[in-house]
């Protein structure tokens, strides 16, 4: 199955894969991923987002079955559903590690009307040290405050003054010009 993966053949690795999840007493974690992996890729998004609430259901409190969950929901464009499963996560403080808070706030942006969350997601890992004080993150915060309700300009501001450097255009500089006219 992953052999048939790694050569992009992943309508014949999905029942290869299958197969070996079914015949094992305890299959790994990973040929689940696999296995929802191929489906996405083969154009399977709604079986793989299947498999994915099958297993989260199955183990609820299992982080990489629920943040799986999170990311087909996210690849099948089911922004909603992931924040919802990421609102559980992150509300059991189970985001540990820099992957888990860039996944956590990149949803909630792509999510209607999640900016505080975003903001909340993002401040939580800078003041834990989890998050590095990058490009990506300091601009995601700014377009947080800045598109949040109510508008927090300032703050935004800030935020863009400390990403604009770590820019690898101007194209920050302008933005954050736009915003102080």
């Amino acid at each position: 199955g992953q052999a048939l993966y790694q050569l992009e053949r992943y309508q014949e690795a999905i029942p290869v894969i299958k197969a070996a999840i079914a015949g094992s007493d305890a299959p790994k974690d990973s040929w689940n991923q696999l296995l929802m992996g191929a489906m996405a890729e083969a154009g399977q998004t709604g079986e793989a987002v299947k498999e994915a609430e099958a297993l989260a259901a199955k183990n609820p409190n299992d982080k990489k079955a629920q943040m799986n969950l999170a990311s087909m929901y996210m690849q099948a464009d089911q922004m909603d559903k992931a924040a919802t499963v990421m609102d559980k996560l992150v509300a059991a403080g189970q985001l540990t590690d820099e992957r888990e808070y860039k996944q956590a706030y990149s949803i909630y942006a792509n999510a209607e009307n999640n900016e505080q969350k975003v903001i909340s997601v993002i401040n939580d890992g800078l003041q834990k040290g989890v998050l590095k004080p990058d490009y990506q993150v300091y601009l995601a915060l700014a377009q947080a405050y800045y598109y949040s309700e109510p508008q927090q300009v300032e703050k935004a501001i800030d935020a863009w003054k400390k990403a604009a450097p770590l820019s690898k255009d101007g194209e920050t500089y302008l933005n954050l010009a736009r915003v102080l006219h």
